[in-house]
C-alpha cells in the first residue's frame, strides 16, 4: 500500500524556532519531533511492507493551542495522496498517551482514510528518543523560561537607562546590537519596544 507521511510540530518562540523548511529532509534537521515522526513512519513502512511515496511537514502557528493553521498543509498532503492513489499516515501522539487531540486536524482526518501509528521510544541516530519524556522536557523548559520573565524585564529596563537620549528606533537597534531580544526571542523594533515601555516602563 502506498502512503504519504504527514509530520507536524509546534513553534517554540523563546527558542527562536518559528519556521519549518518545507523540505522533509531539512525540516528533520531542524526539529527532533519531525525527525522522530519521519523515522517512526519509515520504520513502520518497512515492517508492514508499505511504500512512502511522499512526505509533507507542517508547523502550527501556536505553541500551546490548536488552530486551523495546519489545515493548508494537511490539504496539500491529502491532495498528493489522492493523486498518487495513496493514504495518509501519521503518528497519533494523543491516542497513545491520552493527550488532547488537535481538534481541526482530527476533524478533517475523520473524513479521510488514513493510517495511525502509536508513538514508542525509538533509536534516533544513536540515542533513544522517548516522545513522552521529550515533551515533558520541553514543558519543563518552557516553565523555566516563563519564570525568568521578571529577570528579563529588569535587564531590558536597565539597558534602556543608558539609551534614554536616543529615539525609540535607535534604542531598539542598540538593544539588538548588544544581543538583547524580546522575551519571545524576537528582535527589537520601535513598535514592540514602545509597547514594552508602555507596559513596564
Amino acid at each position: 500500500m502506498r502512503h504519504v507521511g504527514f509530520y507536524w510540530t509546534r513553534p517554540v518562540f523563546w527558542a527562536s524556532f518559528r519556521q519549518l523548511d518545507p523540505s522533509p529532509e531539512i525540516a528533520a534537521g531542524q526539529s527532533r519531533t519531525i525527525r522522530y515522526q519521519r523515522a517512526l513512519v519509515r520504520q513502520w513502512a518497512g515492517r508492514v511492507g508499505a511504500e512512502i511515496v511522499e512526505e509533507v511537514v507542517a508547523m502550527e502557528i501556536a505553541p500551546d493551542r490548536a488552530s486551523p493553521a495546519l489545515l493548508g498543509d494537511l490539504e496539500r498532503a491529502l491532495g498528493i495522496a489522492a493523486q498518487k492513489a495513496a493514504r495518509l499516515v501519521l503518528v497519533d501522539f494523543a491516542d497513545a498517551h491520552g493527550w488532547r487531540r488537535h481538534g481541526p486536524l482530527w476533524d478533517r482526518l475523520a473524513r479521510e482514510d488514513h493510517a495511525l501509528i502509536s508513538p514508542e521510544p525509538l533509536d534516533l541516530e544513536g540515542a533513544v528518543f522517548d516522545p513522552v519524556e521529550h515533551f515533558r522536557s520541553w514543558r519543563r523548559a518552557c516553565d523555566a523560561h516563563i519564570a525568568t520573565r521578571p529577570e528579563h524585564r529588569a535587564l531590558i529596563l536597565a539597558a534602556l537607562q543608558d539609551l534614554e537620549t536616543l529615539a525609540l528606533p535607535a534604542q531598539a537597534e542598540a538593544l539588538n546590537r548588544a544581543g538583547f531580544r524580546t522575551f519571545t526571542g524576537r528582535i527589537w523594533t520601535a513598535d514592540n519596544l514602545r509597547k514594552f515601555v508602555r507596559i513596564h516602563g
